[in-house]
């Protein structure tokens, strides 16, 4: 009767837990189907990256100090030392992602300047004392001294790149979902023009992680919510934008090598985007020909200058690629029987260079990098390899 008992309690058990794997598994199949752009909750605090204290100075934006240990918030520019986040968290506001605000004022950020900006006042330069100084809004990118503050304009026009920023008075928000997650329901076009705005796509892993400062650079100048980061979010997703902006041609800066831009470029298809965005590279990594060819450059790396590579995208000329899309439908015959009709497959490919010996080596080596045994993210040894297969 007892070994009936545990028998009995061991499948219950058992079913449970299978219930539970199965319940897990539909679960997050539904959450990678959805169509949703999300986007993060500012509420509940900025997005802290940490601080290099070897190689950057920075102030503690709640107690002045210079901090040791401590974090940047890269969409609003404020920093904090370890024992004070709590508190930044809960008195400095974040850049807002969304607002019902239509009259958009300055973001002041004071101190922690990137490089030293002149002042929009007095043209003397901001940010040359080491102390916690002077002001910069995290939109228009103006600065200011403190004595000079009051004579700034309080309302914010987002500066020089205006044409390259989603407002956030243009952006309505909704919650999807059992925790409430915070999607873009809406974008209306602001009140200017032009106005053709960016969206970043990249992965933070790329090019031996320099993806990730590519990202954290461009949320300091755009709204972060235009800044996909492809670690977290398919670029189906990310692409929305375009399909909530279909009035206007949005610019598309892939952050990655060719085996990226392919991606997202498979995604517009898939997703029958009109107008058509036009895109543009930042050539990380090393299988960067698409990006050599249409002259973005064979590699980009070091410090991400963001007003340079903004005043390149809009200098830029609009060239378009021949860009092949092949249907395969295998049919095989047996003897006495019809013909059998077997699914058909579709494949994309760009023309822009050739299909010889540089087309192999670069198959060769992505099939490498496809392998489960390549632990390499280093550029220098995917070099070497690129030269071993040539």
């Amino acid at each position: 009767e007892k070994a009936a008992i545990l028998l009995q309690g061991g499948c219950l058990f058992s079913f449970f837990c299978l219930s539970v794997v199965i319940a897990w598994k539909v679960f997050k199949k539904v959450q990678q189907n959805n169509n949703d752009l999300p986007a993060r909750d500012i509420s509940k605090g900025h997005h802290w990256c940490p601080i290099d204290s070897f190689c950057n100075t920075a102030y503690c934006s709640i107690c002045t100090t210079l901090i040791i240990d401590g974090y940047y918030c890269d969409s609003c520019g404020v920093c904090s030392d370890r024992s004070c986040l709590k508190k930044a968290n809960k008195t400095l506001s974040c850049k807002a992602l969304a607002t019902e605000d239509t009259n958009m004022k300055h973001h002041w950020i004071k101190g922690n300047f990137p490089s030293v900006y002149p002042c929009d006042v007095c043209q003397a330069d901001c940010g040359t004392e080491a102390a916690l100084t002077d002001f910069r809004c995290c939109w228009c990118q103006r600065s200011t001294h403190k004595h000079c503050l009051t004579n700034m304009a309080t309302h914010c026009d987002f500066g020089r790149y205006r044409s390259f920023i989603v407002p956030p008075f243009c952006i309505t928000l909704r919650k999807v979902g059992i925790k409430g997650h915070l999607v873009v329901d809406e974008v209306q076009p602001p009140p200017y023009r032009p106005w053709s705005p960016l969206i970043v796509i990249g992965n933070r892993k790329s090019g031996n992680n320099e993806g990730d400062l590519v990202l954290r650079s461009f949320r300091g100048y755009l709204n972060p919510a235009q800044v996909i980061d492809l670690d977290e979010v398919k670029p189906e997703n990310g692409l929305l934008w375009c399909k909530l902006i279909s009035d206007h041609t949005c610019r598309i800066l892939v952050a990655g090598g060719d085996g990226t831009v392919g991606w997202v470029l498979n995604a517009i298809d898939s997703l029958n985007i009109e107008p058509l965005p036009q895109i543009c590279i930042l050539p990380l990594g090393t299988g960067n020909d698409l990006s050599r060819v249409l002259g973005w450059g064979h590699c980009y790396s070091g410090e991400v200058e963001v007003k340079k590579i903004l005043d390149q995208i809009s200098a830029a000329t609009l060239t378009k690629l021949d860009r092949w899309k092949i249907n395969l439908t295998p049919i095989r015959h047996l003897p006495m029987l019809k013909p059998m009709r077997h699914p058909s497959k579709v494949y994309f490919m760009n023309n822009y260079v050739s299909v010889g010996v540089d087309a192999l080596v670069a198959l060769n080596f992505h099939k490498t990098r496809e392998s489960k045994f390549y632990l390499f993210g280093n550029r220098l040894i995917n070099r070497f390899l690129n030269l071993l297969y040539g």
